[in-house]
């Protein structure tokens, strides 16, 4: 493969376009680069990938993400250009919008997802659920590539310095800290985001050994604001959307990290980005029944109660587990953590995977 054009539809400085330099780098190829402008319109954006297309021709384009501005030229030019195409994606298309706007704009976006992988060159799934399910809704081939973490950047400390970064952030270094790091979008079908169990779970909290971090931004931030109960409000510490280096800090200042997902078409099939680098970072996981619970997480976590994460029942069951958790079982599931990262994520892993299945299509 002398060319491989790489398609980012996250933005610039985005997970996905970091995953997608990460990962080609031990390729002997020229590597072009081209990060969606998001302060730009679909068209524009689609217009602008079009043309890189059709400057010349390519031995394999790598899309990152689903994003339509770059699927649907995509799509175009392997059906009238020949031009072949290789898409990763870290979510099932349909069932993020049916669950974030509703059933009429999840079938719709189903189908497009169906033309972008029946005219792909092959899929990579973030996780084996997706790789199945694009094989499924006719990818030729496909090959599983999960998610994965720099164990350079995110790696535990030592505990005096644990305690330091809990200081740091307004923490006591005698409370379990738990926390929650993402994007806290605000889904309003769903009245959810990131950390609002976090939140809500103190309503029911018996023990008072306990204080909450919640990393990142969003128009969710100021809703989960409001719903601190006034009594904690000195023990929920909001840090807003933190660079890339600093997040390993943010971790390590916890004791728990939480992963909510939904049951359903949506939550059933992925994994938060956040896992990996939670894990490598030594910090043991609350995360819901999703399959890669059971498949990744398992020896370093605790399985969340089986409900909506918007739910009371969510919220009381996980007061009651915290009420009973021991600091015991928060080390021993400490110490399995980074295995589990280096075992399933690192970049040392997942790449030679990518580069075997790249290598494939781009001689088929």
């Amino acid at each position: 493969m002398e060319s491989l054009l790489c398609i980012n539809t996250g933005g610039p400085g985005d997970l996905h376009g970091k995953r997608a330099r990460r990962l080609t780098a031990g390729l002997d190829a020229e590597r072009v680069f081209f990060d969606l402008d998001k302060s730009k319109s679909r068209l524009a954006n689609a217009r602008a990938i079009w043309d890189l297309l059709a400057a010349r021709p390519w031995d394999l384009v790598y899309q990152e993400g689903t994003g339509v501005a770059a699927g649907i030229p995509l799509v175009l030019a392997a059906r009238f250009c020949n031009q072949r195409y290789v898409v990763s994606s870290g979510d099932p298309v349909g069932g993020f919008f049916r669950t974030v706007e509703g059933p009429l704009t999840g079938v719709v976006l189903e189908q497009y997802e169906r033309h972008l992988y029946r005219h792909s060159a092959g899929f990579i799934g973030w996780t084996p659920y997706l790789t199945g399910r694009a094989l499924k809704m006719g990818a030729a081939r496909a090959a599983t590539v999960e998610g994965a973490v720099d164990t350079s950047l995110f790696a535990p400390c030592p505990p005096e310095e644990r305690r330091s970064l809990k200081e740091r952030y307004g923490l006591s270094p005698g409370h379990i800290v738990c926390g929650v790091a993402g994007s806290l979008r605000w889904v309003h079908r769903q009245k959810y985001c990131y950390g609002l169990e976090l939140v809500e779970m103190l309503r029911h909290l018996d023990r008072d050994d306990v204080s909450v971090l919640i990393v990142g931004d969003g128009d969710g931030r100021p809703i989960l604001r409001e719903r601190v109960p006034e009594a904690w409000r000195d023990r929920v510490v909001f840090t807003g959307r933190l660079p890339e280096e600093e997040v390993s800090d943010a971790l390590n200042a916890m004791d728990v990290g939480f992963i909510a997902q939904t049951l359903d078409g949506l939550g059933s099939y992925r994994l938060t980005t956040k896992l990996p680098e939670y894990l490598a970072a030594g910090l043991p996981v609350a995360m819901s029944q999703v399959p890669g619970f059971f498949d990744y997480a398992r020896p370093a976590g605790w399985p969340l109660p089986a409900h909506h994460p918007a739910s009371d029942a969510f919220h009381r069951g996980c007061a009651g587990w915290l009420d009973e958790l021991t600091r015991a079982e928060i080390a021993d599931r400490r110490r399995r953590a980074p295995t589990r990262a280096r075992r399933f994520f690192d970049y040392e892993v997942v790449r030679p995977r990518f580069e075997a299945f790249v290598s494939s299509l781009s001689t088929a």
